[in-house]
């Protein structure tokens, strides 16, 4: 009846373990995610400045 007992911690503490690494992956993706966004509005200039740029020497 112990051994059930013990099996069942060891499950246990492996799930535990198991959620905390998933945890801390989707945090530090979360991270990255929200970095990323963060430069979105850089980005998004730097792109239509390209575009821009690009259509004023096509028409001269």
């Amino acid at each position: 009846m112990e051994e059930t007992y013990m099996e069942l911690l060891v499950y246990l503490g492996i799930l535990l373990v198991i959620a905390a690494v998933i945890s801390l992956v989707l945090s530090f993706l979360g991270t990255v995610l929200v970095g990323a966004l963060r430069l979105l509005p850089v980005v998004f200039v730097a792109l239509a400045i390209a575009v821009f740029v690009r259509w004023y020497r096509d028409r001269h």
